[in-house]
């Protein structure tokens, strides 16, 4: 069918204003605080230089007179491919349409009718423009946790699905595996295993600045033995007299009290979930590996490439047009049968710069 003038005509045309005017109402994301958006493109290739973080050799201190070293360069790996189309619509059916035409026929105050009308266009615009972020975030989420990005037929049913993951080039040292897995709270060594990577890291010349985990990581964390008894001789140290027993008290702020004081990254919990629809049934996805800590440096861990959508270039004839960060939003009408279409559409794919300077630890393993 051929597209004709949204069913809202000038409302349509002025989506811009509703989205410039109503961006804290978009869902809050995960990847701001440490992906940067790279500017726009207009081809649909990646390229992205793995490898920048790696420690550099100081230089070297040589006789006035003396020729100067000759450095050897690292090295580099590129991650290379093809920026897939991030893409959602909603329909709006003839029972739906109706409200407007009863909301145009009603006797309101011009700004009372604007505002209502607004509020309408304003659901299916809200809804399209959070899914193509979301999916953003659960990459990210995933290459942070993982270093790997998967398309499957469970996190992406009804789209493009790979028989491999996409690897991001973690090195194969900055993976661990704790000890013993923090299922077992007797004898799991968390503190021992988190500082053995941070060691890791040391050695290779990487500052971690934070470990990430998921709520039920943490909780296995702070119900293991050695969690317990160092926190309670950090808080209340050797005690005399007879009946002292003290309580280790676990939670968040008092764990990442005794992290910092001894100068180790604090902790911070990742809780994001997601919707996934298949035939018609949204299932709760959680991206961010429940086993897995991240061990990140300080500063941004990324961008997100991007390209300009082939319909901003070339616009298509009585289709309205808006723009949500980079994310195109267009809403059009169709006669037969009768429906209004609402459609965002953003060729984005998450890379991982800072991957070399990331470590991840398997803490819960068979």
């Amino acid at each position: 069918m051929s597209k004709v003038k949204s069913l809202f005509g000038a409302y349509a045309d002025n989506m811009q204003l509703a989205i410039d005017s109503r961006n804290d109402r978009f869902d809050p994301l995960w990847y701001p605080a440490y992906f940067g958006v790279a500017t726009p493109q207009m081809s649909l290739t990646y390229s992205s230089v793995i490898g920048a973080s790696r420690i550099e050799a100081a230089a070297s201190v040589v006789d006035r007179d003396a020729e100067t070293p000759l450095r050897s360069r690292p090295d580099l790996s590129k991650l290379s491919g093809e920026i897939p189309a991030i893409k959602e619509m909603f329909v709006m059916k003839e029972s739906d349409m109706r409200e407007y035409i009863i909301m145009q026929s009603l006797s309101l105050p011009d700004a009372t009718r604007k505002n209502a009308i607004m509020d309408l266009i304003w659901g299916d615009v809200r809804k399209v423009g959070n899914s193509v972020y979301k999916r953003i975030d659960m990459m990210c989420l995933e290459a942070v946790s993982t270093g790997k990005i998967s398309l499957t037929t469970t996190n992406n049913p009804d789209g493009l699905v790979l028989s491999q993951d996409i690897d991001l080039l973690m090195p194969s040292d900055n993976k661990k595996q704790s000890i013993v897995t923090w299922d077992t709270a007797a004898s799991a060594k968390p503190i021992t295993d988190i500082e053995t990577v941070l060691a890791a890291a040391a050695n290779v010349g990487v500052s971690i600045g934070k470990l990430l985990m998921t709520p039920t990581l943490f909780s296995k964390f702070r119900k293991t033995t050695e969690v317990l008894d160092t926190l309670k001789a950090y808080f209340y140290g050797p005690k005399p007299g007879a009946g002292f027993n003290p309580v280790a008290v676990s939670t968040l702020e008092r764990v990442n009290e005794f992290m910092a004081a001894n100068r180790l990254p604090i902790i911070e919990l990742v809780d994001k979930a997601f919707g996934v629809e298949k035939d018609g049934k949204i299932s709760v996805l959680r991206p961010f590996d429940e086993d897995n800590v991240a061990f990140i440096p300080n500063g941004q861990l990324g961008m997100i490439k991007n390209a300009v959508a082939m319909e901003e270039i070339n616009k298509v004839e009585n289709v309205s047009y808006a723009k949500f960060s980079g994310a195109l939003i267009s809403k059009w009408k169709e006669n037969e049968p009768l429906r209004e279409w609402t459609k965002a559409e953003w060729n984005a794919m998450p890379s991982l710069e800072a991957i070399d300077a990331m470590f991840i630890l398997e803490a819960v393993h068979a």
